[in-house]
């Protein structure tokens, strides 16, 4: 009888961190933190060198209104949280992406994404696969918004 309670227990330990480790890792989408209604503040920072010398081009659009075309776009890439114990910096390769979004003129959420696929929002660490892509995508959309 103890050894079949301890097999037992055993099993329905390993079930749950099994099935925490799936509610942990779930794929999240940029539209659950992002509502048609809310207003963007987008700035794109790429850096690099050129001719031995840094280069810093930023380029900043303001109130952007949230559009259909804008939640597809987030709607088609995914995030996962990052391992607990993996490193918080973030390390661009060449761009940074920071989305401001605002909600009655408020500012309730701010996204910060690097092309690496590193991703810092409300005071987490998310990793998204493609986010060179999506950095391009999401840029080239705002420029057509001009």
């Amino acid at each position: 009888m103890k050894k079949t309670a301890i097999i037992t227990m055993a099993v329905l330990l390993a079930a749950i961190l099994v099935a925490g480790a799936v509610v942990y890792f779930w794929p999240h989408r940029l539209t659950e933190r992002i509502a048609e209604n809310d207003l963007l503040s987008v700035t794109c920072t790429a850096l690099g060198a050129k001719d031995g010398a840094a280069r810093n081009d930023t380029r900043t659009w303001e109130n952007i209104a949230v559009a259909k075309d804008i939640l597809n776009l987030m709607d088609g890439h995914t995030f996962r949280r990052s391992l607990p114990f993996s490193d918080s910096g973030m390390t661009p390769r060449e761009k940074l992406l920071v989305i401001s979004v605002y909600d009655g003129g408020a500012l309730v959420d701010s996204v910060i994404l690097s092309d690496s696929g590193q991703m810092s929002m409300g005071g987490a660490n998310y990793i998204m696969s493609g986010a060179d892509e999506f950095i391009g995508e999401f840029t080239r959309l705002l420029e057509t918004t001009d």
